[in-house]
């Protein structure tokens, strides 16, 4: 791997290792150690050439490429391909080489509600995003969806032993990822929250335990326990049911609905657009055809000129 400075991944293509997580479990983290420690920059499908959104997790890092537009295009297992390192919160789009970092889905739940706040559109309560309705859905299906434990090929980390113990951790990465580490050293996490203060909240984040009420912690056990228990996170006991959850649940519900529908009506709008759009255009050259055989076409209103 090389930097990226003297990368050209449309001559080469790109064989991805993917950088895979839930938003909020420790991302960006990884990719400052791949940084520091290997010297290796990191892509994400999130910044890619002429994209208009802001990436703040670009922020925190001393090199962050844009990925090609047609990236998607480039991807190869060829053996000139360039091994590329790519950030995604996506489901796997594929069957290639992927380092998986889980976090307590409480803390990464949080966050994540509290990273929408700063800086998204789309605006979920936490009920809603400990339910999975909001922009990457359940943190327990996204899991799943990737299988790190049983899915070939990967090497899957948990965020709060990386961060309390990186250094155990780069002969795993150095081996997986094949490049071996240099010198350098890993910013503090003061140092990275002097840098971005809104993007960095928390190391240890455990915000849950005392700013969720009964009845969404009763939620989360419900939803996610089972890959909780998986992981090896104890759940807590909160003494009461979801059931007081369900009329906020029900009004997201409906909300989704009503957003889902209104997007359905726009959709057909412009199908009816497109189907009215020959007819329209052949309107517009009969008459165009008319008026010129008739010498009112817009040359005819032209004033004469002297050429000289």
């Amino acid at each position: 791997m090389a930097s990226a400075k003297n990368l050209d991944l449309r001559a080469t293509g790109i064989r991805p290792i993917w950088l895979a997580s839930y938003p909020r479990s420790g991302n960006t983290f990884l990719r400052i150690i791949l940084q520091n420690l290997f010297r290796l920059p990191t892509y994400s499908i999130y910044r890619v050439e002429g994209a208009e959104f802001p990436d703040p997790s670009a922020e925190a890092l001393e090199e962050a490429p844009f990925l090609p537009r047609d990236w998607r295009e480039l991807l190869s297992d060829a053996p000139q391909a360039e091994t590329v390192l790519i950030k995604t919160h996506n489901p796997p789009p594929d069957n290639r080489k992927a380092i998986y970092l889980v976090r307590d889905g409480r803390a990464s739940i949080d966050s994540y509600y509290h990273y929408h706040k700063k800086f998204a559109f789309e605006q979920p309560s936490l009920t809603e995003v400990i339910a999975g309705a909001c922009q990457f859905g359940s943190w327990s299906e996204h899991y799943l969806a990737w299988q790190p434990k049983t899915r070939p090929e990967t090497l899957w980390l948990r965020y709060e032993d990386l961060v309390s113990r990186p250094a155990e951790f780069i002969p795993a990465l150095s081996k997986f990822i094949g490049a071996a580490p240099v010198e350098g050293r890993l910013p503090t996490f003061a140092e990275l929250k002097e840098r971005m203060p809104a993007f960095f909240r928390r190391g240890q984040n455990n915000d849950f335990s005392s700013q969720w009420s009964p009845g969404q912690q009763a939620l989360f056990n419900l939803l996610h326990g089972p890959v909780m228990a998986e992981m090896g996170y104890p759940l807590s006991t909160p003494g009461e049911s979801a059931l007081s959850t369900i009329p906020e649940l029900a009004r997201s519900a409906a909300r989704s609905h009503k957003l889902y529908i209104q997007q359905l009506e726009r959709m057909h709008a412009e199908a009816f657009e497109r189907r009215q759009l020959p007819n329209k255009i052949l309107n517009l050259r009969q008459k165009l055809r008319a008026l010129l055989s008739t010498g009112k076409g817009p040359e005819a209103d032209l004033p004469m000129t002297n050429p000289q």
